[in-house]
Parts: C-alpha cells; structure tokens; sequence
C-alpha cells in the first residue's frame, strides 16, 4: 500500500500524519526533543524517526509547509534533513504555502490554529492530538483538495476541447 506522510517540521515538536491514499489515518506522532540536548542530536533524533517511519509504513509521498517566506533557521535544517531524507529514498515531495493549507483546512486562507483545530477535527474526525500533527493532518487535506482541483481541471479542459 503507498502511503502520504504530512510533516509539520520543528527542532522541538515535529508533527507527523500517515494516511493512505484513501485518506485512511495510519498513524500520528509528534517527533519530541528537548532543549537540553545538542542541535546535532536533536536533528539526529527527528532523522532517524521520519526515516524508520518511511521505512515501516513504506511513504510513497512526503508533505511539507514550504518555509520560503522565512521562519527560523532550526525548521529550516528539519526541511533540509526531510529533503535529503526524500532524496536518498526516491521519495517525491510536495511543498503548500501555509495559506494554501489554511484556505483547504478552512475556507479562509488567514485562519488561526483555533479555527484550525476544528476544522481538522471535522476532516478526519474526532482525533487525540496536538496542534503539531493537526497541522500535518492539514498539509494532507491540502494535498487532496490540490489533486482534486487538478482533475476537476483537466476534465474541464477535456469538455472543451
């Protein structure tokens, strides 16, 4: 079975979302470290998880917040490992701008994590978790609404044609 694996990336709480491609929840973990360990532990720690994860629920397709508008250096190292992570396993990534996932979550492209929380929770329903994967569950709606948009697009181009 192909799996999508939604990583919400952070040096402290790396949200992590696997759902089949059905949009059947796998599996859901926040990658936790702690402040009194080194940097280059800590990278270590969320590496070797996201790697064994892919390797036990065999990811297809990872998702990410893209961070080009800024954000701070330490989730842009986490991006760095889950690109190199993706390169070394043939992995293809898929990057949304984190309006483009509130506008899929909620209809509003500025909503909070308040307005967030809820609309996950009618998404993929009633779900124990913490704003870290609610945001990873969020990058794999926004994956879905993306594809669906697509089709929906090339089968209108096709009836014109």
């Amino acid at each position: 079975m192909h799996t999508i694996m939604g990583i919400d990336a952070s040096l402290s709480s790396t949200g992590v979302a696997i759902t089949s491609y059905n949009k059947e929840i796998l599996f859901l973990q926040t990658i936790k470290t702690t402040v009194n360990s080194s940097i280059k532990e800590r990278i270590l720690i969320v590496h070797k998880e996201i790697e064994s994860l892919i390797d036990r629920f065999k990811v297809h397709l990872i998702l990410i917040e893209n961070n080009y508008s800024g954000g701070s250096k330490e989730v842009n190292w986490i991006i760095g490992i889950i690109y190199l992570i993706a390169a070394k396993n043939w992995i293809d990534i898929k990057t949304y701008a984190p309006a483009s996932i509130k506008k899929a979550v909620t209809g509003n492209g500025k909503a909070s994590k308040k307005e967030m929380k809820p609309a996950i929770h009618r998404i993929f329903g009633e779900i124990k978790s913490n704003e870290h994967v609610r945001d990873a569950l969020g990058i794999i709606h926004c994956y879905f609404e993306k594809e669906r948009e697509e089709r929906l697009i090339g089968k209108a181009t096709e009836a014109n044609s």
